[in-house]
C-alpha cells in the first residue's frame, strides 16, 4: 500500500485508508481534530449505541426492538411492564398511572377487636380508624339512609303488604350493612382487605331506594283502587 509523509513534525506515516474526512465538507482533517478548518463542523464522535439483544437468526425485528427501548414509556409498579407514556393504564394488568403517583400511606396499628368495637358503634367508625375513612364513609351514609327509612316507614305504619316489603328490605339492607362494617373492620385491622366496594355499595342503596320508591308506589295505587 502506498504511502504519503505526514504534514505532522513527527514525520510518522499514516496509510490512505487510515485518513479522516469531515462529514460536512470532505474536507482532509486530522485523526484528533475537534472541528473541521474548512467549514468549522463539529467533528465530536458520538457515543456508540448500546447493543441490544436480538433474537438469533431474526434480524428482521431489529427497528421494533430499537424502538421499543428508545420510546418514552412508565413502568407498572404492581407487575413491572413497560407501557406507552400515553397509556392511562397498564396494558398488562390494568393498574391505573395514577395509582403511581399515590403516596403510600402506612395503616395505622388497631387491634382488631377496637375496629370492631367503634364499627358496631355506628357503622363506619372502625373503617375510619384503620385509616379508610372513604369507605367508612360509605357504609355510615348507607346504613343511615336504610335504617332511617325503615324507620320512617315503620312510624308511618304498615298498613300493606307492599309498605310491609318496603320496611322489610330497608331494615335488612341496614342491618346487612351494621353487622357487615363490623366483620369487615376486624378483616381490616387484621391485615385484610374489604369485601364489597364503597362503589358496589352505594349502588345497592341506590337499588334498595328505587325498589322502596316502586313498593311505595304499587302500595299509594292498590289503596286507590279500593
Amino acid at each position: 500500500m502506498r504511502s504519503f509523509p505526514d504534514p505532522d513534525p513527527g514525520g510518522t506515516l499514516r496509510s490512505v485508508s487510515d485518513e479522516r474526512r469531515c462529514p460536512s465538507c470532505d474536507a482532509l482533517v486530522s485523526a484528533d481534530a475537534g472541528w473541521c478548518g474548512q467549514c468549522f463542523a463539529s467533528l465530536a464522535r458520538e457515543p456508540l449505541v448500546a447493543e441490544t439483544p436480538i433474537a438469533a437468526g431474526d434480524p428482521s425485528n431489529l427497528d421494533e426492538v430499537l424502538s421499543a427501548e428508545t420510546q418514552a414509556g412508565w413502568p407498572c409498579g404492581v407487575c413491572g411492564a413497560r407501557n406507552p407514556i400515553d397509556a392511562d393504564s397498564c396494558q398488562t394488568c390494568g393498574t391505573p398511572f395514577a395509582a403511581l403517583m399515590r403516596e403510600e400511606t402506612e395503616r395505622p396499628d388497631v387491634a382488631p377487636k377496637d375496629a370492631m368495637a367503634w364499627s358496631l358503634l355506628f357503622p363506619g367508625l372502625g373503617h375510619r380508624l384503620v385509616g379508610r375513612p372513604t369507605d367508612g364513609f360509605a357504609r355510615g351514609v348507607t346504613f343511615g339512609l336504610a335504617f332511617g327509612m325503615a324507620l320512617l316507614v315503620g312510624v308511618a305504619g304498615v298498613r300493606s303488604g307492599a309498605a310491609l316489603g318496603v320496611f322489610l328490605v330497608l331494615l335488612l339492607t341496614g342491618l346487612t350493612v351494621y353487622v357487615g362494617s363490623a366483620f369487615e373492620a376486624h378483616r381490616l385491622a387484621s391485615g385484610g382487605d374489604l369485601l364489597v366496594s364503597s362503589r358496589v355499595l352505594m349502588w345497592v342503596l341506590v337499588g334498595v331506594i328505587f325498589l322502596s320508591i316502586a313498593l311505595l308506589a304499587l302500595a299509594v295505587v292498590t289503596a286507590t283502587r279500593r
